[in-house]
């Protein structure tokens, strides 16, 4: 947790527990590190609604949380099928928690990923032709508007956590859906897995990941240090730039397309290719938003 913070006196944090070994590793440790400080830790438990049995799956894990001391809420979220199931599934779970923290006043919500997530999420963008900064795949700390999301265990083996449960005697749940071949990611996993437990395939990924996140994080300083020189942005959604200050070179068309995203409130970022044209051209308007001079 130190990387991560600081967090200061009585730190108020929401764990996501999923009720499998890994995420309820994460709320046993963190309910020993907030007594320790005088806090307090707030789990909560999303149920997709996608199985017959998820509810009843969630009140199970509801009633270990309140064996281990544990205050919990339950987020029903109801979700439909349909298409990219488990994009929407990640997408609509995340939201749900992040607003919740906000709702009890934790500014911090932890998240369960572990070293075998973090080869897992490389080896799926790299599959699917992400770039330089997807390849960083998923960050220890992030930014969200409702709170920070913390992934604490990202350097940890899988096999390391579920000691954990194992040593307090705790049977996690097991969700048949991570087993289930015709999603993408879980045949990615299982090609990932290794009978020895630990893994150098993992240990590889999850090293290059790291070395791509320390990539976007020089780039990201670059970046923003080239913004703070060139643009003198305003709360109510417009921005003066200074070209000569912005430059027209690679880090110059990225740090417009980041201010073009800003402005706009574009959902994805703003493409490079289209905020070079517009350089080119002078202005015109790109993702919400109007460049002139």
């Amino acid at each position: 947790m130190a990387p991560l913070g600081p967090f200061g006196a009585e730190p108020r944090l929401a764990v996501a527990v999923s009720g499998g070994p890994h995420s309820l590793t994460l709320a046993l440790l963190t309910r020993d590190w907030v007594a320790a400080r005088g806090g307090s830790v707030l789990a909560l438990v999303a149920d997709h609604g996608l199985r017959p049995e998820s509810g009843a799956e969630a009140d199970h894990v509801m009633a270990l949380l309140a064996g281990m001391g544990i205050a919990a809420e339950c987020l029903r979220l109801g979700l439909p099928a349909g298409a990219r199931l488990q994009e929407r599934a990640r997408s609509a779970r995340l939201s749900a928690l992040t607003k919740a923290a906000a709702r009890h006043g934790c500014p911090w919500l932890l998240l369960g990923h572990h070293r075998g997530d973090q080869a897992e999420t490389l080896a799926f963008r790299a599959l699917r032709g992400s770039g330089a900064a997807g390849l960083a795949a998923m960050a220890a700390l992030r930014v969200a508007p409702q709170c920070l999301i913390l992934r604490p265990l990202l350097d940890f083996a899988p096999a390391r956590l579920e000691a954990v449960v194992a040593a307090a005697g705790i049977a996690p749940v097991r969700d048949t859906s991570n087993e289930n071949p015709r999603f993408a990611r879980i045949r990615l996993r299982q090609a990932l897995a290794d009978p020895d437990g630990e893994g150098e395939g993992v240990q590889a990924l999850a090293a290059a990941a790291k070395a791509f996140a320390h990539r976007r994080a020089r780039q990201e300083a670059a970046l923003l240090a080239r913004l703070a020189a060139a643009a003198d942005i305003h709360p109510e959604a417009y921005a003066w730039v200074d070209p000569k200050a912005l430059g027209a070179d690679a880090l110059g068309v990225s740090a417009l397309a980041r201010l073009i995203g800003l402005i706009g409130g574009a959902a994805w970022p703003v493409p490079l290719e289209a905020t070079a044209a517009l350089m080119a051209r002078s202005g015109g308007s790109l993702a919400g938003a109007w460049v002139r001079p």
